[in-house]
């Protein structure tokens, strides 16, 4: 009779199985910790992307209007209505409202190819609640070169409250380029409500916002009314206005060219929220916004929470510069027209707030803005 073997079969002690769960658990904690710390890194690296993305945005299209201030204004700036009735020209307006404090032009209501206003604008709410400092607000003007106005022959009234233009019959030779040019009430390109026109002759230099624009043939009739929203027309002012370079109108009108003038303000926006009041916890993330003559805003880039701006000043009679000023020596007497260069500083911070809140950064530039930085310096 055979014998059979048996095999003795064993399973895993009580002990074995607790010291596998706890090395389990260590390794699968382990796991969950770095894919946590990974997506954590992720999420830093995607906000500060973004964040360097807005202050990039912002700061080029600042710097680029900066490079082409004061373009085909004269150096010593324009003057404009003397405001008797109605107060001064404004910047930074539209027909719903302004949206700065200080909107008034500079020295006895010049307009400057750069315009300074340090500490004027919005405040943001930082993540404790407070508010930060007060930011700065930037104005520069320059003429249009996109839209060839000055290829148009200019008609006026005694009081530069109505204006035609045509093109020249025959046309000049040789052409010019673009020829023909875009139509004046062009909905693309041409004149707007709300835009302003800079008019040359012998007699000077004046500025009008447009009121209305209409066209009967080849002939455009642009409006420039009393009751403006930036006060530029001004028809019963006693100089400055329109009027002021018609010489009685009609055909005693002297040559006169014109000019679309961009006057644009940048500036930092919180939008209030669903309550209605501003810098509570309902409001939309801040914003830099551009504002072009008396057209709505635009938003530039979103989570800009700063705007600082200084100048270099280089005073040609007395031959000395100045550098780093915040409202570019006005305070001293100083003019605008000496400003030569533009040092710009915006802060942007990550759309969302991490663990130890939001994410920041600085970034500046300087800026010599081309028809400012040499003029009458080698007279």
């Amino acid at each position: 009779m055979g014998l059979t073997s048996q095999r003795k079969i064993r399973g895993f002690t009580l002990l074995e199985l607790i010291v596998a769960m706890a090395i389990g658990l260590v390794v699968l904690g382990a796991a969950v910790s770095l894919f946590s710390q990974a997506l954590r890194a992720s999420f830093l690296v995607t906000q500060r992307a973004e964040m360097q993305q807005n202050g990039r945005a912002a700061l080029d299209m600042i710097a680029k209007d900066i490079t082409l201030a004061g373009a085909g204004i004269p150096s010593g700036g324009v003057q404009l209505p003397d405001g008797a009735g109605v107060g001064n020209s404004l910047f930074g307006c539209d027909t719903q409202r302004c949206y700065i404090a200080n909107d008034n032009y500079p020295l006895n209501n010049h307009l400057f190819g750069v315009i300074p206003n340090h500490q004027t604008g919005q405040s943001v709410r930082t993540t404790s609640g407070s508010l930060g400092p007060q930011t700065d607000v930037l104005t520069v003007a320059y003429t249009d070169g996109t839209f060839p106005l000055n290829f148009y022959q200019v008609g006026m009234n005694a009081n530069g409250t109505s204006v035609t233009f045509q093109l020249p019959n025959p046309a000049p030779n040789p052409l010019p380029s673009p020829w023909p040019p875009p139509p004046v009430n062009d909905p693309a390109v041409g004149l707007k409500v709300g835009d302003l026109v800079l008019f040359s002759n012998n007699l000077g230099q004046a500025v009008g916002e447009v009121t209305n624009v209409t066209a009967a043939g080849p002939i455009a009739t642009v409006s420039f009314a009393a009751n403006d929203v930036l006060n530029f027309n001004q028809p019963a002012a006693t100089g400055g206005n329109l009027a002021a370079i018609t010489n009685g109108g009609g055909a005693n009108l002297p040559t006169t060219t014109a000019n679309r003038l961009l006057v644009i303000t940048y500036y930092v926006d919180t939008p209030a929220g669903p309550d209605g009041i501003r810098y509570t916890a309902d409001d939309g993330p801040p914003r830099l916004m551009r504002q072009i003559n008396g057209q709505t805003p635009t938003p530039v880039a979103e989570n800009v929470v700063g705007l600082q701006a200084t100048y270099d000043i280089f005073d040609d009679v007395s031959g000395v510069s100045t550098a780093g000023l915040p409202d570019a020596g006005m305070s001293q007497g100083k003019s605008p027209n000496q400003i030569r260069k533009v040092n710009v500083v915006v802060s942007a911070r990550s759309p969302l707030q991490g663990d130890v809140g939001y994410q920041s950064l600085d970034l500046a530039t300087s800026v010599s803005a081309r028809d400012m930085s040499f003029k009458d310096r080698y007279n």
